[in-house]
Order: structure tokens, then sequence, then C-alpha cells
């Protein structure tokens, strides 16, 4: 692996004090910070997050490259976005999941998040032209651990210092999710990509370039119920 970069009131004994419940469950907001275009039912959420233009296409004032070009996008929003991400882009109606990759077509990623990312980040990691995933570091998740930390596909992740603000349908930049971003290289490509964009300062993170044939891991097969997602 190579780094780039209490107290207890006793007021009476015998008789504890209830405490009342005045504040309203808390709505999660899990569903509503999705990366990736959104399919939850509309009760659910409606909202669309998409990747910031400067990470796919770059600053040419800043002397950024940005990650790409690339060749699929196998998910985006059926009604379009304000930016390219890659030639080619699927929508849901596309079904990009169950869509043929090219095998040599070089992939941006940002799945849709929630139950069913696994299958999504599954077929990224075995897809042979390699590519770049952009999603939660959600590492207690099964997907996580079987098509990130121990497979033999990836060639380096960034853990990005901070939070990434994606922007809505519109474009405009929208609030924080609650959790950091995860950048997943697989192939050499990725990884080359990668280290520049934290070399240069368009991604502010960690970089670890990962060797699989130096590493080995152990999977249990009881994976519970609380890392489906």
């Amino acid at each position: 692996m190579n780094i780039l970069s209490a107290s207890s009131d006793q007021t009476n004994l015998f008789m504890p004090k209830q405490r009342k419940n005045t504040s309203a469950p808390r709505a999660t907001k899990l569903a509503s910070a999705m990366v990736g275009y959104d399919r939850l039912p509309a009760a659910q959420s409606t909202d669309t997050w998409l990747t910031p233009p400067e990470l796919i296409w770059g600053s040419p004032k800043e002397g950024y490259t940005g990650l790409g070009p690339f060749d699929l996008d196998p998910a985006t929003p059926e009604n379009g976005m304000p930016w390219p991400t890659a030639a080619r882009m699927l929508k849901p109606s596309d079904d990009g999941l169950a869509s043929e990759w090219p095998a040599d077509a070089f992939l941006f990623m940002n799945p849709p998040f929630g139950r069913g990312q696994e299958a999504w980040m599954e077929k990224m990691a075995n897809h042979p032209g390699g590519g770049i995933a952009l999603v939660f570091a959600r590492t207690e998740t099964r997907w996580f651990q079987r098509f990130v930390l121990s497979h033999p596909n990836v060639s380096a992740v960034v853990f990005q210092e901070g939070r990434l603000k994606f922007h809505r349908a519109n474009g405009d930049v929208g609030d924080a999710p609650p959790a950091g971003p995860a950048w997943i290289a697989y192939g050499e490509e990725g990884a080359r990509r990668l280290k520049r964009a934290v070399r240069e300062g368009q991604i502010r993170g960690c970089f670890l370039e990962l060797d699989f044939a130096r590493v080995s891991f152990g999977l249990g097969e009881g994976v519970g119920a609380a890392n489906d997602e």
C-alpha cells in the first residue's frame, strides 16, 4: 500500500425522574442525500445529486485537466444533466445496470445510493475497461468490503478530506451529504488519474495505491443484514 500524501441525577433514588421526550422523531436524511440519480419511490425522495463538473473536466484557468474524459457513465438522470460526464450517458430508462458495457470503455460511475448499490459496484469492479467510481466512504457495508477493499481490480482509493457538495438537477450547488466521499479506481488508468488529481490539488485527500498481490483478506460469510446496502 502506497500513501501519497457522564453524569447521573441522584435527587431521588427511589423514584427515577421520568424524562419527557419533547422532540419529534428525526427524519432520516439518508435517502435524500443520494449520490448518482434517484431510484427511490417519489414518496421517499425526489432528489437528484450530480457530480461537480470541475471534477470531471477540471478548470483550465487553474491548470486542472480533471478526471475525464470518460467513455461511459451508466448512471445519469432521466432528464439529462447541465454538463456531460462521458461520451455516452445512460439514463434509468436505458437501464445502465442491465445494459452491456463495452469491454474497452473507461467508465465514470456515481451510482444510485442505498439498497441495490452492491450490484452496481460488483459490475463496476468486474468491468475489464476500468474506470473511477464516486461513492460514500461506507467502509462497513458489504459492497465496500467486497468490491473496494478486497477486489483485485481496485488499484487505488482516495478518501477525500471533508464532504463533497453535489449539485442539484438544475446545476445549483446543494448542501453537503451526511457522509464523506471515496473515489475508487479500477485499473491502472484510474489510479493514474486519481493520483494526478490529488497531486494537483483538485481532490484534497489521502491517495492509497493498492497492491492486492501483497495483501491478503478474509471476508466472513456471515455478514449481517445491516450491511446489505
